[in-house]
């Protein structure tokens, strides 16, 4: 009975991969899908009762996606492969992009420049503070993560965006951060902590031209917004 029970693992696997090289995953079942990464993970087993498990945990493929390496772990069956497998997706995804779009982003308009950062907050649960650096019309230089903190809060040292800003010879700057468990609005914090780079970036020439918040879809240019539009006043 084992080693029928193997030849049949074995045959349904077959099918699944050779229906996802023909045809592809977008109409694929979420939860096919997942039973279907496990099988890297976990050779030799029924995944689709894991998988199942993993959607009723945590509500969707999305969600999947985002739990985490530690809070995968809990569910029954996922060992830590599996678990380091699910959680290097958001992470892959965004290099993805990023590798895709390097060297022809211009990034001098705030919608631009809000749809090409959030891509990098996807998954994140932590604050992370980003700075973009821009030439003189806008084209992106480089996109340095300059520290991560908790999902509260993240401590930044201007001393180092100021060397990222000079080391990428910027001549403009876009600055950024999340608010993983928040809304997309400036805390009193965000605002003197924007005051004070734009005195920092007068004194050697260099422009801030906005600093965008993000909150899950949701995010915010303060270069646009009418509470924080009159620190980037030319």
């Amino acid at each position: 009975m084992e080693e029928k029970n193997k030849n049949l693992h074995a045959k349904h696997r077959a099918r699944m991969r050779e229906m996802i090289r023909k045809t592809g995953i977008e109409d694929i079942p979420d939860i096919n899908l997942l039973e279907y990464l496990l099988f890297y993970s976990i050779p030799r087993k029924n995944t689709n009762d894991i998988a199942h498990r993993l959607l009723n945990t945590f509500g969707s493929l999305n969600g999947v996606l985002n739990a985490g390496y530690d809070r995968l772990l809990e569910v029954e069956g996922m060992g830590e492969s599996s678990a380091l497998l699910i959680s290097l997706i958001p992470g892959i995804s965004r290099k993805y992009v990023e590798s895709a779009e390097k060297g022809k982003i211009n990034l001098a308009e705030p919608g631009d420049a809000i749809e090409y950062i959030k891509t990098k907050y996807y998954g994140e649960q932590n604050e992370i503070f980003y700075v973009i650096c821009l030439d003189a019309i806008g084209n992106l230089i480089n996109c340095c993560k300059l520290a991560e903190g908790s999902p509260e809060t993240v401590v930044i040292d201007k001393r180092s965006i100021l060397e990222v800003v000079l080391r990428n010879n910027a001549d403009t700057v876009i600055v950024a951060h999340n608010h993983p468990n928040g809304i997309a609005a400036p805390s009193k914090n965000d605002l003197d902590m924007t005051g004070d780079l734009q005195s920092l970036f007068r004194k050697i020439g260099i422009r801030l031209a906005d600093h965008i918040i993000v909150a899950g879809n949701d995010a915010l240019s303060m270069a646009s917004a009418s509470r924080s539009s009159i620190l980037f006043r030319k």
